[in-house]
């Protein structure tokens, strides 16, 4: 169902704030700062290391967090002038305890440095209570409105989101059910210990715990199965681009993994809260690499999970301050849920088991439950202070959109419910002519399937070839060194191969899958796939290999059976509250074809969406930009990106280059070396300098040139930032220390731009709440909404993602919290109505969608644009079937990063 308007999870902030207590600050003295990197560079023999200061500010949150608000790691820089601490007390006591905590911080994490002088010693030792200053803070306005630009005092950046964060923790929350306004339940809030202090977050304790009964298909035998999960909320502060700051406030669930931890797949995070303390803090599990004995070779490896370590020392800190809880990785590992004095509780993580029945959200009602209930207790501590904020309204052009969502139902129709059994007649997007297709398998199922999947795609020229040892483990002895002699081997073995065709070729490799180098990511050959084919021309996928021995190509009367079996299947599911994703397809043709996709997309494939709007061009072209960050050695370089879309197909270009390559040849020359595309020293000027006069010169046709805010507006573009957004100019650096300038938009009469900010810098896009024509909230939306207090040519807007068909329990008015009235219809007896249990493990679904901020030619249409740039966003490419947050060309740039040649790619 689709509603129209939408209400933002978030608070207004007001111009002034007052705190029930005085707050202090603390410096990081010069003479610490300077004895941290002289014993830093000592340890690692480098000029410039910052100093791991996450787990001492982790452990004097833990430690003292009655009187520590909130950190901030910056501070430890040489030249910083940034406070380090911000608390309610200048007791001599309270310094005394930091500067204990920071002496067994630095003699734990440098014990083992070899060059430690006694100069060193003494300076550790000589670390006092006495050198802390505590400096009274005198708070301002919280921000002010110059010359038409906001300000907001950074200290509040911090503050406000602990001030919010606090007032939920200090007494358990109550959780109330709109539908009759009694209490659910008291849910208890602990804090969590921040790095940064620019974002609050709360958890609660003790988990959730829901139980599932399994049956043995074999044995028919029931189990039960319990998992945990807590409830999250997270406070930040940003501002939108009409000047109004804001709170967001995000409502989720954390899961715990609740069973003994056999292996790890990657970096697991922990969090815990030790004995007396109100705070849970996150530290990482890692594997530590075995050093080999070269005495003895063959000597048997310990048990894996004696190479399982704590990354950072938080855990030794907590065991020697005044917690004094002793506790080791394998103690964790072994009961990865404690709810002892002693709490801990290992973040879920999806690659640790193939099912979980926590859930992964929750639903549109749950949101309200917690929004209401949580404004409640914050009006109760802060009066009417925080506003929420206001409610935006549908402006989009539905049959622009609706257009070409109907014009990818008949892919869902025709490519989905097909499941290869019917060789399609045309193709609704295009694909390059005389494509050629190579398979390298390493088990016959792929090769059953490859044709079929093939001719679904209008792909005619397939090879099938087996990898062999070319898949391989690396031994990760010397990862580099191997990685090239592995390139090298498959350009001398593959070559002939692919020197017979001067086709465009994409190649689809089997491969191992990552859990199988858990122990050692080095030892994973995927690495030297994709520059090893560009060099031959190629571009390539992979897939998880598996032993999955389902019928993936059936006849028409099997299809037909299968989908009414699937039907009645999903149909009696919904009546017992399920809505579990039922697929036709094999997880193995799952997995082929989801990378068979992106082939086709670094290939080249496209469909340019095109809206009906009075005065739209006809010839309307995208183009995204996106910087790369290369890291070669110990230096780091950048690469700015331009990926271009227009009928006649998609090119790129980056930085230093003349001519825009197609789409295919560009990721090819990326990944097979620097001479060609060459990253370039980080230089603002240079990158603004590149989109001014050289993409905005020479740009021919009305194109939108879509930014990703998040990446682009410290690196050199000042217009992205939003408090110098403007409906028609541009900002423009003239360098540091001078005024800015304002370009009109007339100067680039082809231009226009679209800035984006998508929900990847601590939740800077809230979740959003539904409202229906009644102005009560459940549901799921859809479209381009602007703000009600605006107009609709406003010029910033809110898209939303849209994916009703995917997360049917997310978008019904389904609930973790509150029980649901059904009707049931009984032989011989009236309509009877009852209560429906809530479904924790249902999937609820939190669309979080994206910030959109458009600076066009004056006459144009915002909202025309803004629909344009919906349509890129959900309808422009193979993959946009399920909705992702950049728009087209900008998804493809950001996509070319994974093309980054093997020497600027940081060791695993």
């Amino acid at each position: 169902m689709v509603y129209n308007s939408i209400q933002f999870s978030a608070l207004s902030v007001p111009q002034k704030i007052s705190i029930p207590f005085t707050l202090y600050a603390l410096t990081v003295p010069l003479k610490w700062k300077t004895l941290i990197y002289q014993l830093q560079q000592r340890k690692h023999g480098k000029k410039y290391i910052l100093p791991p200061v996450e787990s001492l500010n982790h452990a004097l949150q833990l430690l003292l967090d009655d009187e520590i608000l909130f950190p901030d790691k910056n501070a430890f820089k040489l030249k910083s002038s940034n406070k380090w601490l911000y608390t309610k007390t200048d007791e001599v006591s309270t310094a005394n305890k930091i500067a204990s905590v920071v002496k067994t911080w630095l003699r734990i994490t440098f014990e083992k440095t070899e060059s430690l002088t006694p100069t060193d010693i003494a300076g550790i030792n000589s670390i006092s209570g006495n050198d802390l200053q505590f400096e009274r803070v005198e708070l301002p306005e919280v921000w002010t409105l110059e010359n038409g630009k906001l300000k907001i005092e950074k200290i509040y950046y911090n503050l406000i989101p602990y001030l919010l964060a606090g007032a939920i923790a200090d007494e358990p929350l109550e959780l109330i059910d709109p539908t009759t306004n009694t209490k659910l339940r008291d849910v208890v809030f602990y804090p969590c210990a921040v790095d940064n202090g620019d974002a609050a977050e709360l958890m609660s304790w003790v988990p959730e715990i829901e139980t599932k009964k399994i049956t043995d298909k074999e044995t028919n035998e029931t189990s039960k199965k319990t998992h945990k999960y807590s409830y999250r909320i997270n406070f930040a502060l940003h501002y939108t681009a009409s000047g109004t700051p804001y709170i967001s406030c995000n409502y989720g669930i954390r899961r715990w993994v609740d069973w003994e931890l056999g292996f790890l797949s990657s970096r697991v995070t922990v969090y815990v809260s030790p004995t007396d303390s109100k705070r849970f803090a996150p530290c990482q599990l890692k594997f530590v690499k075995e050093k080999q004995d070269d005495n003895n070779k063959d000597k048997k490896k310990k048990d894996k999970k004696e190479n399982i370590d704590f990354e950072g020392h938080l855990a030794r800190l907590i065991s020697e301050l005044d917690f004094k809880d002793k506790f080791t990785a394998l103690d964790v590992i072994n009961n990865p849920c404690k709810q002892d004095d002693l709490a801990w509780g290992i973040v879920y993580n999806n690659t640790m088991s193939r099912s979980h029945n926590a859930g992964a959200g929750l639903f549109p009602k749950d949101i309200e439950i917690f929004h209401d209930s949580c404004l409640q207790r914050i009006q109760k501590v802060f009066g009417d202070a925080f506003p929420i904020l206001e409610t935006y309204t549908r402006c989009d052009n539905k049959p622009a959109v609706k257009k070409t969502s109907d014009e990818y139902k008949k892919v869902i129709g025709k490519f989905i419910k097909s499941h290869f059994a019917i060789e399609n007649e045309e193709i609704p997007f295009y694909i390059p002519e005389d494509l050629r297709l190579i398979l390298l398998s390493q088990s016959n199922s792929p090769t059953k399937l490859i044709h079929a999947l093939a001719s679904k795609y209008g792909i005619k020229d397939v090879v099938i070839l087996g990898l062999g040892a070319l898949g391989a483990e690396l031994s990760g002895d010397n990862w580099e060194l191997e990685c090239k002699q592995r390139i090298k081997q498959i350009i001398s073995t593959q070559k002939t191969t692919y020197a017979s065709s001067n086709k465009q070729t994409i190649t689809l490799i089997e491969i191992l899958p990552k859990d199988h180098f858990w122990r050692d990511a080095t030892q994973d050959p995927k690495s030297c796939f994709r520059p090893a084919f560009a060099h031959l021309g190629s571009v390539t996928d992979h897939f998880v290999t598996g032993d999955d021995n389902s019928q993936d190509a059936l006849t028409e009367e099997e299809l037909n059976n299968a989908i009414n079996q699937r039907q009645e299947t999903i149909e009696a599911n919904k009546q017992e509250g399920k809505f579990e994703k039922i697929s036709l397809k094999s997880n193995l043709a799952y997995r082929m074809e989801s990378s068979l996709k992106d082939l086709l997309c670094m290939a080249g494939a496209y469909t340019i969406p095109t809206i009906e709007a009075e005065n739209f061009p006809d010839d309307a072209a995208s183009c995204g930009i996106y910087v790369h960050q290369y890291s070669i050695g110990e230096i780091t370089k950048y690469l700015p990106v331009a990926v271009q879309m227009d009928k006649t197909g998609i090119t790129a270009k980056a930085f230093g280059c003349n001519d825009w390559l197609d789409y295919h040849t560009f990721q090819i020359k990326m990944a097979s070396g620097l001479q060609d595309i060459a990253p370039i020293d980080f230089n603002p000027s240079i990158i603004q300098s590149w989109v001014f006069n050289n993409l905005f010169q020479e740009c021919q046709k009305p194109t939108i040139f879509c930014f990703d805010t998040i990446n682009l507006r410290k690196r050199g573009l000042v217009f992205l930032q939003k408090q110098f957004w403007r409906r028609h100019e541009l900002a423009f650096s003239n360098g540091e220390d001078k005024p800015l300038t304002f370009l009109p938009t007339s100067n680039y009469p082809h231009i226009r731009v679209a800035s984006i900010i998508t929900p990847g810098n601590d939740f800077e896009v809230p979740v959003y709440r539904t409202c229906d024509e009644n102005g009560e909230l459940k549901g799921h939306t859809a479209g381009v909404f602007y703000p009600s207090s605006l107009l609709p040519e406003c010029g910033n807007y809110f898209l939303s993602n849209q994916r009703p068909e995917t997360r049917a329990g997310g978008i019904l008015n389904e609930s973790k919290l509150v029980s649901l009235p059904i009707i049931r219809k009984k032989e011989n007896k009236e309509n009877e109505e009852k209560l429906k249990k809530p479904i924790p493990r249902a999937q609820g679904y939190n669309p979080r969608g994206i910030f959109l901020n458009l600076t066009l030619q004056e006459g144009d249409s915002f909202q025309d644009w803004a629909n344009y740039v919906q349509c890129l966003r959900l309808y422009g490419l193979i993959q946009y079937l399920d909705a992702t947050n950049y728009p087209a060309p900008l998804h493809l740039a950001e996509k070319t990063g994974a093309y980054k040649p093997i020497q600027a790619i940081r060791k695993p």
